[in-house]
């Protein structure tokens, strides 16, 4: 998939077209204009891979173009013509009427005469080309969030805010002897009198390029530079306004390089290289771009924080656009977290659904701030600046998306309430009618029920994945790089669509038993979300899982998963077994081959009962039920005779030699010695070996079921390894599972299990 595609709306059928967004790398060309006829002449060419799917490529000028070229050849205009998507007005696109293959590399040349934009007039700054005596060219790019076509398309093609491209542009007025100057982030080298070359780097996005052009007698300008705190950076400082203009730029310079200061200090490193340029206006104006803003003084602070939150950590798309001004606004107030979430206030949509919308809403500025401040009181106030600042250190390469920051916030803090908020505060949902009713099968035999009797520590519905694949069979994590977690999420109810849910994913690095809700699930490790899950459908959702919190090779991970909606929480206190909103998947995959062995290291202990009796059960799969299967502790056989005599908690706690065998386990993931990898005869010196021993404790029995006694202390935990052996004549492409089961006597059921699949090489 080419770079951020996955970050775009999905292909859809408009007026009989395929419309498939598509990836531009490079937007290049030349502006002239002619001072003498008032006129401006553009010939741009994009280069751009076509999406995901064959179709019709979707992109976006708000110009009349007069002649097109795709690939060298002329096409009709007729064949760009702009079409509604249903994002509501001035929300139009522009389809490409050629077929085009999926990821298929093209270029499209655009002749077109410089006009007032064909877009949204919302917004106090207005996009412009002027002329006035001399003749003097006064033109703006004149942003803004609140409408359609209002970013780059309103002169130049381009595409939604998912996409990042380069941009250079060769800008030349003739017939003048007015000195012109260039007001502009990117970086500027003058080919002659009125004559400039511009370039943006390729991170850019279509709401990131500030340029005005000005007659030099018309403004005014002072530089100054700030150090900045954490990058070290030296920047300049930009300031410029209109002459006559009252506004003191020496001033103004002075509250810039403090607000860079304490911005950087404050929420991480400015990306924007070594400048900052700000236009100051005698208006109510005010507008981002990468390192730079158009802005009256009342909003100078505000829109100096958008380099950070709005132009360091871009929205995927417009309708992304709440998030940078709500945050904004409410660490502009303070950030105090001072007013609660309040469910009883009414619903608000501050990220449409429809990925086609064009405009940010008023109300991310009032209610967008309103749930931050809820957020703040439900996690805390410095907790919840640390968090949006580490999101942001994260994931400032590209544009996110909405979605991503409740998936962080979720995982991160751990606050299932959030996903309510969400529902109700951000996606703009009612309460569900009737109570839902999400699941995750704990069993392939699993209906739905919340309490399953039966195998419940390999969910079929959990699995992880080496790559962003799509496969569907569970694979180990590979250490060292990033893994991606699935989840196939079901509606049990007949009637209550689910509007949007999220699903937590948390790894425990040991094979444990009796997991519960919510300590062992949140916070975790990452977090996705689903919508529009209708009666009795299923959906599979996938994560990223991060390489920097894999564990190293040969330790053990158990995945946890958490369905969660507004309406439904898994209860506090519930195990997998009791509620169908919890999944886990403690099965570990192995390549053997005929007669080698592999030890599966766990750790067993008994969390919650007094009673200490406990049975081990293996259980093989048909045609592999002489597989031998052993249980190792550096105790040895005295790990099976703990249970004799009456006073068994008093020898428990006395015996040095067997508590020292088994000291509380740990997580892994950052010690050098695990490289070692998994325990295998062809390892047999691995860094288990000193962890466990490689003493039998027992041997189970063969046959498809056998069992072996144990008794556990009070919440003591025993690491100990499962040894199984490949049978001798076991056959190349054949698989089987042994399933080690924790039960009670007592309780007459399984408490836990651990599940390794061999596939034999």
């Amino acid at each position: 998939m080419a770079a951020n595609l996955e970050l775009a709306p999905p292909p859809v059928v408009v007026d009989g077209l395929l419309a498939v967004p598509i990836d531009m790398t490079a937007i290049a060309g030349t502006i002239v204009f002619d001072a003498a006829a008032q006129t401006a002449v553009a010939d741009i060419t994009v280069t751009f891979n076509a999406g995901i799917a064959d179709g019709h490529a979707v992109f976006d000028l708000r110009q009349t173009i007069t002649a097109a070229w795709l690939d060298g050849v002329s096409i009709p205009v007729a064949q760009l013509a702009s079409h509604d998507f249903g994002g509501g007005a001035n929300a139009g696109q522009r389809i490409l009427e050629s077929l085009l293959l999926a990821g298929s590399a093209h270029t499209l040349r655009l002749t077109y005469a410089l006009g007032s934009p064909q877009a949204s007039t919302a917004g106090s700054y207005q996009p412009a080309l002027t002329w006035a005596a001399g003749p003097r060219l006064a033109w703006n790019f004149g942003f803004t969030d609140l409408g359609g076509g209002r970013y780059l398309e309103a002169w130049i093609p381009a595409n939604l805010t998912y996409d990042q491209f380069s941009l250079d542009l060769d800008i030349e007025i003739r017939n003048t002897v007015i000195a012109h100057s260039v007001i502009s982030n990117a970086t500027i080298a003058v080919v002659a009198a009125n004559h400039w070359q511009l370039s943006w780097p390729s991170s850019i996005t279509a709401l990131s390029t500030l340029l005005e052009i000005r007659a030099t007698d018309t403004i005014t300008s002072q530089t100054d530079t700030v150090a900045l705190p954490i990058s070290g950076t030296s920047v300049t400082l930009e300031a410029w306004k209109f002459a006559g203009s009252a506004i003191n730029l020496t001033t103004e310079l002075t509250n810039m390089h403090n607000a860079l200061f304490a911005n950087e200090a404050s929420a991480g490193e400015y990306l924007h290289g070594n400048r900052f340029v700000a236009m100051l206006r005698d208006d109510s104006s005010g507008m981002e771009y990468d390192g730079g803003t158009t802005t009256s003084l009342g909003a100078l602070r505000h829109e100096l924080f958008h380099s950070w939150w709005g132009r360091g950590l871009k929205p995927a798309l417009p309708r992304d656009g709440w998030w940078d001004e709500a945050w904004t606004v409410y660490q502009m107030a303070g950030g105090t977290g001072a007013v609660p979430l309040d469910f009883l206030d009414s619903a608000v949509t501050l990220s449409a659904r429809n990925p086609w919308v064009r405009a940010t809403p008023g109300g991310a500025y009032t209610r967008g701030r309103e749930l931050f401040d809820g957020v703040a009181s439900l996690v805390g106030v410095t907790n919840a600046s640390q968090w949006m600042n580490e999101f942001y250190a994260a994931n400032s390469a590209a544009p996110v998306n909405t979605e991503a920051l409740e998936q962080y916030l979720l995982a991160r803090s751990g606050a299932d309430t959030l996903v309510d908020a969400f529902h109700r505060f951000v996606y703009g949902f009612a309460d569900p009618a009737a109570t839902p009713d999400l699941w995750l099968k704990d069993d392939p035999a699993h209906t739905g029920a919340n309490f399953w009797p039966g195998t419940f520590w390999d969910s079929p519905d959990l699995w992880i994945r080496n790559g962003p694949d799509g496969g569907l069979d569970h694979q180990n994590p590979a250490a060292g790089q990033d893994n991606w977690f699935h989840a196939r999420v079901r509606n049990r109810s007949a009637t209550q669509r689910i509007e949007h849910f999220a699903v937590s994913f948390n790894v425990k690095s040991f094979a444990g038993t009796q997991f519960s809700y919510p300590g062992d699930f949140l916070p975790a490790v990452a977090a996705a979300t689903g919508f529009d899950l209708a009666p009795g459908a299923e959906r599979i959702v996938t994560q990223r899982w991060p390489s920097a919190s894999v564990p190293a090779a040969g330790v053990h991970t158990c995945l946890l998963a958490a369905a969660i909606c507004r309406g439904e929480h898994p209860a506090a206190g519930a195990h997998v077994w009791e509620n169908n909103n919890l999944a886990q998947k403690n099965l570990t995959v192995v390549e053997l081959a005929p007669d080698e062995w592999f030890v599966l290291p766990f750790v067993i202990r008994n969390d919650v009962w007094r009673w200490p009796w406990f049975v081990l059960t293996v259980a093989r799969e048909p045609r592999f039920e002489r597989a031998a299967v052993e249980l190792l502790h550096a105790a040895g056989p005295e790990l099976l005779r703990w249970r004799a005599g009456k006073s068994w908690r008093g020898r428990l706690e006395s015996d040095a030699r067997l508590k020292s065998a088994a000291p509380p386990f740990d997580c892994g993931g950052g010690h050098a010695e695990h490289k070692s990898g998994s325990w295998t005869s062809r390892n047999p010196d691995s860094f288990w070996k000193q962890r466990i021993g490689e003493r039998v404790a027992g041997q189970f029995s063969t046959g498809r079921v056998s069992n072996l006694p144990i008794t556990l202390p009070d919440r003591d935990p025993l690491r100990v390894g499962l040894r199984i052996h490949a049978p001798r004549d076991a056959k190349p492409g054949e698989r089987f599972r042994v399933h080690l089961i924790k039960r009670s006597p007592l309780l007459r059921r399984a408490l836990g299990g651990v599940a390794v699949e061999v596939r034999i090489r």
